[in-house]
């Protein structure tokens, strides 16, 4: 992210806050165990297609967002997501590697990434409808590549409604979005969130990033420290007999786990 990018960043945090503060019910937990400065990997649950703007506008640091690469064939979308130095990636293994490649050159100058790791064939089976699912290993081979730690987050949604898409699907296909998100009917749209942040976890020491054991290994460790997150219940103000809802199935990872290999090795991040 180029020092233009970063100040346009912090301008979109400023200005985006205000409406979102407005129509959301947003708390967060623990926003102190984001690094204030330094390299980190920031992961999270996908509840809604408004998780990245929110976690932007609570979160202080600057980071460099690894989005899926149809947003960048949405008129304005595109000018936004260059404003604001995200990363486009896509199922295709070359741009794949480059967006890695571009987020471990991030982390290396110290700076932030974020991306989601449950992929767009989970979202598009449970609707943005599902609490923690299984996460892609695409998040642990960054970090270990960089030597960052990862930052989990739960994003826990207390009170939501259920939106329509924003395009029918015959315009979701012309824009290049993957099969599976073509036909998604509804989207979650917040009433009341609680952002659990958690402490940073560092990656395995020595560990080689082709080592798929380790890989693995790590996914699973931050998959189920972000499910704790998920299941705690929010200290914050407000919330006091608050029931979550919807509480959807949730997906056990095995770190032993070789099946869609290749999926989980292409490292597929919605």
């Amino acid at each position: 992210m180029t020092p233009e990018q970063e100040q346009s960043y912090q301008a979109f945090q400023k200005v985006a806050g205000l409406f979102y503060n407005t129509f959301i019910d947003t708390s967060i937990q623990n926003p102190h165990f984001v690094p204030d400065e330094g390299p980190f990997v920031l992961v999270a649950n996908h509840r809604s297609d408004l998780d990245p703007f929110l976690l932007i506008v609570n979160i202080k640091r600057v980071i460099n967002w690894l989005g899926a690469s149809y947003l960048w064939n949405i008129p304005g979308s595109r000018q936004l997501m260059n404003i604001l130095g995200a990363i486009p990636v896509s199922k295709y293994q070359s741009e794949i590697e480059r967006a890695f490649d571009t987020a471990v050159g991030q982390l290396e100058k110290g700076q932030g990434v974020g991306l989601f790791p449950e992929g767009w064939d989970y979202i598009s089976k449970n609707q943005f409808d599902w609490s923690v699912g299984e996460f892609n290993t695409g998040f642990a081979r960054i970090a270990m590549r960089a030597g960052a730690p990862v930052v989990p987050v739960a994003l826990q949604g207390f009170s939501e409604r259920r939106g329509r898409q924003p395009f029918p699907p015959f315009m979701r296909k012309i824009l290049d979005y993957p099969i599976e998100m073509q036909y998604i009917k509804d989207r979650c749209v917040y009433k009341k969130l609680h952002i659990n942040v958690g402490r940073p976890m560092a990656p395995p020491t020595g560990a080689n990033v082709n080592d798929r054991d380790a890989v693995r290994e790590f996914t699973h460790q931050v998959n189920m420290k972000v499910i704790e997150l998920y299941d705690e219940f929010p200290t914050a103000p407000g919330f006091e007999g608050v029931r979550r809802e919807p509480a959807g199935p949730r997906v056990e990872t095995d770190p032993q786990k070789v099946e869609a290999e290749e999926l989980e090795d292409a490292g597929l991040e919605s």
